[in-house]
């Protein structure tokens, strides 16, 4: 699978969509390819986790190293799987005060030829939709906080 760019501006502040991003559990509720996901280990600047993938008839489990720079940068290197190699790094740069650049970058290639005939496009495709993903997350969000808060201001 060749090299992957893409470049988003979104309506959140940088601190807001990074952590979004960050809050790594959440992302089997959020992005619909992840079936599951396990930390196995967490450091002051890194995690690792298990992660599986489910995407039409291809679903592979693999185990990833995150390390990130607070609000600037999150990195995903593969460490175990079906990956020949794996790495994904998310930018985010403060356009405004409630905007934020978020650049997606994907280096990925499954170890077997027919997983990537079958899935890589699919897999990449997905993976740099989750900006998109997140930030309709964050706006389901914010209408839940502004419903309760305007049923809170009717009782």
């Amino acid at each position: 699978m060749p090299k992957h760019t893409a470049v988003r501006v979104v309506p959140y502040a940088q601190q807001r969509i990074f952590d979004a991003m960050m809050d790594i559990e959440k992302y089997p509720d959020v992005l619909r390819f992840i079936k599951s996901l396990k930390i196995t280990d967490r450091t002051e600047d890194s995690l690792t986790a298990r992660v599986a993938v489910g995407i039409g008839p291809l679903s592979f489990s693999y185990t990833c190293l995150i390390t990130a720079l607070p609000h600037s940068v999150i990195e995903v290197t593969a460490v175990k799987g079906p990956f020949k190699n794996l790495y994904a790094k998310w930018d985010f740069k403060p356009v405004s005060e409630n905007e934020t650049e978020v650049t997606c970058f994907l280096d990925a290639e499954f170890q077997s030829r027919m997983m990537e005939m079958a899935g890589g496009q699919i897999f990449a495709h997905q993976f740099q939709n989750a900006v998109a993903v997140f930030e309709r997350y964050l706006k389901r969000q914010d209408r839940r906080k502004r419903n309760s808060s305007e049923k809170e201001i009717i009782s």
